[in-house]
């Protein structure tokens, strides 16, 4: 019986090696066109319908074909998710803070890497089901618009030009370098116009964000044009409707922009339950008939069903609708090719020797390079907010130091959402490594639930500070506060938090200083720190993970070089609530630093140094199809370290309304005290376009306004160096 059973496996294999979807010789798209031609309905309805169980299932396997199992849900936003260990990397709103396109390039690669090693050891074991694949839903590139918003961690803040930026380095990280194999694939998401609301004050599911077309030409779909333009295999549509129209119904969204116009050729996959809830939230449609042959002919590729709710799956309806007539059986073959393609590229159905990304092993998984990465990432997301003079320590206090707050030793809260699971040994807090910054330390918590802080006690605090040299309180949101379904009512910190730190002050020596370390991604209500005297520095480290309390011990203390804070706001940080149109109002007057009409607390760009910069020396020259320049930038400071030059622009008067202001360049430049570097800039024409809902895209004629230098122009809040304004006068080539 075994000697049969081995004769048959040889078989079946050497008869499925005969196919001409397996022959290298091939090109792609015949080799995809023979799969396609080879599949029943049944099997194609099969593939196209990704149902999320109760228990982890994949697309099933094709055995006639030799075709294993496979599945499409991978979460790799700053490391491999629930798979396992791997490396965590800070959340991506930190990652964005850098500013630095490079890092991000290499976080994702380092990922990538992860993603393929473990995947190969899953193959090994045949597990295929979620988690444990190669197409990744990751970046997420919607735009930042609303502080209160649960998933504002997960983006690169409100920029559409640096959201697409760093877009385009995550995707290339993420799928490799090699001209014929995927690392892993991209899936930029959530596609469109989808930057809350989660839950408050109403549900995702049903949500219609009125959008003027203006505004989602000009914010909402940027980012995700240079994600097509860098490669990206995947896009997801969206659980949000767009005036009216369900995101994986949109036609227009995902046919007439993402493939007519912008050439998109991979597959579009909804967000889990996103097609039911075309029915059963939204009520756009009421059967599953309409509703897959709307999808189906929107764009959608492959819907993912989600077990969190009793409904059938829409797409188990594709064989009736054929039946039907409704839909043709040629249209699906259509539809099956993007993800058979993906598949292929992934290496599936060529000889494994072929594919360099087999030989990565479980070697690389936590491995030293990608412990260093993480600690680098995080000390260059960094944001020091408020600094009198008080950082670096540069030497050892001489008496007890005080860390406080839920977030001091907290290993879960500091990773944010969608962070990787990680071996307890690479985790710091920052109680793990600031104790050591005194001759003695103390410790309390303070907030007996963690970061909301319902319970809290007091007396644990004026324990801890009584006769502390230095207090560090370490404050926050955290995923139990805000995330995927979790808006916040408020930007104020949860209940006790600031009662803490008063208490921290009232019960410590009057001379004490206080350093105040926030790990949050939506901004809070921090008026009160900023006039604090004895709040001497205040650091916004975001969700910095596995790292968190090294980086900061680096960044405290001045350790290297690379340790001065040089991490920017990719975000406008409001003053207060009442700054905040509604949350369900989609028009961008009043959001962002691009049409903001009053100083916030804390610009976008904004971000201090233990240096000082100066600018000088503008050269700007206009060009057929670019703005070119460069910009001398000098440290002035005691120490070696990092600077960001920002370039914005604004628009000549015109016709159409424009933003007051766009960033179009920036660069992250290490330079040594007393030494100056020559900075050069590019500025691509495409960033000049205005929208016209009546021409489309047009680039105005006359002169520009350029300003350069480390922080916006016009700004009430400065870090201290000087911004350089010129003109250029630009006439667009016909």
């Amino acid at each position: 019986m075994f000697c049969r059973l081995i004769l048959v496996v040889i078989v079946v294999a050497g008869i499925s090696a005969e196919f001409p979807f397996r022959n290298i010789s091939l090109s792609w798209d015949e080799r995809v066109q023979d799969l396609v031609n080879r599949l029943t309905l049944q099997e194609m309805m099969e593939q196209m319908a990704h149902e999320l169980p109760k228990v982890d299932q994949s697309v099933p396997s094709i055995p006639r074909l030799g075709i294993k199992n496979y599945t499409w849900i991978t979460e790799c936003l700053r490391g491999d998710v629930k798979a396992g260990n791997a490396t965590s990397f800070p959340q991506a709103l930190g990652l964005s803070a850098t500013f630095d396109s490079d890092i991000i390039f290499r976080v994702a690669r380092a990922t990538g890497m992860e993603v393929r090693a473990k995947n190969n050891d899953f193959e090994k074991q045949g597990l295929y089901t979620m988690h444990k694949g190669l197409s990744c839903f990751s970046p997420v590139i919607n735009i930042m618009r609303d502080a209160r918003w649960g998933r504002n961690q997960e983006t690169y803040g409100e920029d559409p030009y640096l959201t697409g930026m760093h877009a385009q380095q995550f995707v290339k990280g993420l799928q490799g370098d090699n001209p014929r194999f995927l690392l892993v694939n991209s899936g930029c998401k959530h596609f469109d116009a989808y930057a809350g609301p989660e839950n408050i004050p109403v549900s995702r599911f049903s949500f219609d964000a009125q959008v003027s077309i203006r505004d989602w030409r000009t914010t909402f779909l940027p980012a995700f044009q240079k994600c097509v333009e860098a490669g990206t295999y995947n896009i997801m549509c969206s659980y949000n409707s767009i005036n009216g129209v369900p995101s994986c119904a949109n036609k227009e969204l995902l046919t007439n922009i993402l493939r007519d116009e912008w050439g998109f050729r991979g597959y579009v996959v909804s967000d889990a339950g996103a097609v039911e809830h075309i029915i059963h939230s939204h009520q756009y449609l009421n059967n599953s008939i309409d509703t897959v042959v709307a999808c189906i002919n929107a764009g959608v590729n492959l819907a993912v069903a989600s077990f969190k709710y009793d409904y059938t799956p829409v797409y188990f309806s594709i064989v009736e609708a054929v039946n039907q007539g409704r839909l043709t059986i040629e249209k699906i073959r259509e539809m099956m090719k993007p993800m058979w393609y993906t598949r292929m590229r992934l290496g599936e159905f060529d000889p494994p020797e072929s594919n360099p990304y087999k030989a990565l092993d479980l070697s690389v998984v936590e491995s030293p390079e990608h412990q260093s990465l993480a600690v680098e990432a995080a000390l260059k997301s960094f944001v020091l907010l408020k600094n009198k003079e008080f950082l670096p320590l540069r030497k050892l206090i001489q008496g007890k130091v005080s860390i406080i707050g839920p977030m001091a030793d907290n290993k879960i809260q500091i990773f944010g959402d969608y962070g990787p699971n990680t071996d307890s040994k690479f985790i710091k807090t920052p109680l793990d490594t600031l104790k050591v910054l005194g001759t003695d330390f103390s410790y309390a918590a303070g907030c007996v639930d963690s970061t909301p802080c319902l319970k809290y006690d007091n007396q644990s605090i004026a324990d801890a500070v009584k006769d502390s040299k230095m207090v560090i309180a370490c404050l926050g949101l955290g995923p139990i506060l805000e995330g995927e379904l979790k808006d916040r009512a408020t930007i104020s910190l949860p209940d006790n938090q600031v009662q803490l730190v008063k208490d921290a002050i009232e019960n410590s020596p009057p001379d004490t200083p206080l350093v105040l370390i926030l790990f949050n991604a939506g901004p809070v209500d921090l008026r009160w720190a900023e006039n604090y005297l004895r709040v001497v520095a205040i650091i916004e480290a975001f969700y910095p993970a596995q790292a968190a309390g090294e980086a900061l011990y680096k960044m405290i203390t001045l350790a290297e070089p690379m340790a001065n804070p040089a991490g920017r706001l990719p975000f406008t940080w409001p003053t207060s609530e009442s700054d905040m149109p509604a949350i369900t109002n989609y028009t961008m007057i009043g959001r962002t630093y691009r049409y903001l009409t009053h100083q916030p607390l804390y610009p976008f760009g904004y971000g201090l140094s233990y240096s000082s910069f100066s600018y000088n020396n503008l050269k700007v020259y206009p060009l057929m199809t670019e703005i070119i320049g460069s910009v001398d930038v000098t440290n002035n400071g005691p120490f070696a370290g990092d600077e960001v030059v920002q370039t914005y622009i604004s628009w000549p008067v015109y016709k159409e309304p424009t933003p007051r202001l766009q960033l179009v360049s920036f660069d992250r430049v290490s330079i040594d005290t007393g030494k100056t570097l020559t900075v050069n800039f590019s500025i691509v024409a495409v960033s000049l376009f205005v929208w016209s809902d009546d021409s489309g895209w047009n680039v105005p004629s006359g002169y520009y306004d350029i300003y350069v230098g480390g922080q916006q122009p016009n700004v009430t809040k400065s870090v201290g160096s000087n911004v350089l304004k010129s003109k250029f006068y630009f006439f667009p080539k016909s």
